[in-house]
């Protein structure tokens, strides 16, 4: 269902966006997670057991950017589902409305959006973000960011996302708020005659 060829986006050196199995790219991978939320993210808790269980659900994508060869970024989401932990959490700070508006068709989570400190501010985490999101079968999408991130909101608010409400994930974890957005799902293409 997904469309697995490379894409390129200009004006950008030698930037390419591909889909790829992320398991054998876990180190690469971890230290851009590091370097993008810092020295205190779980980025190795992340690598080793998160990621390897999300891979396994329904229409996963996870996409990294290449900059002259070296990765510079990723993106990554899957078909939201009632049940797992971080759903449970989204639905229980929305209003009903909401949750039929955004959860109770089927939706796309937006997993984790990185880019290498160094190379963000120059369009990468937006055609990340874009590229998933064309990627994906669903026509909403969901995800969270931490709430006292005005770096973060005003990114998302540019492209496109918009705010709904506060989220509490529990002891430990920093204020997040929801964001939605509307989406152009995914249309495989009819077979050539």
């Amino acid at each position: 269902m997904n469309d697995t060829s490379p894409i390129t986006i200009p004006p950008a050196r030698h930037l390419t966006i591909e889909p790829v199995d992320p398991l054998p790219l876990r180190a690469e991978l971890r230290d851009v997670h590091r370097a993008a939320l810092g020295a205190g993210a779980l980025s190795d808790e992340w690598a080793c057991e998160r990621l390897p269980a999300h891979v396994g659900h329904d229409d996963f994508v996870f996409l990294v950017a290449r900059e002259e060869g070296e990765l510079v970024g990723f993106a990554y989401g899957y078909a939201g589902a009632y049940g797992r932990w971080w759903t449970e959490h989204v639905a229980a700070s929305l209003t009903a409305q909401q949750r039929t508006q955004w959860l109770d068709p089927p939706h796309y989570e937006v997993v984790e959006l990185h880019v290498r400190p160094a190379r963000q501010r120059r369009g990468l985490g937006s055609a990340l973000l874009a590229q998933l999101l064309t990627r994906q079968p669903y026509d909403r999408a969901v995800l969270t960011a931490q709430a006292g991130s005005r770096k973060a909101r005003a990114f998302y608010g540019k492209n496109g996302w918009q705010e709904l409400a506060k989220v509490d994930f529990g002891a430990g974890y920093p204020p997040y708020i929801v964001l939605g957005r509307e989406t152009t799902a995914f249309r495989p293409r009819p077979p050539q005659a």
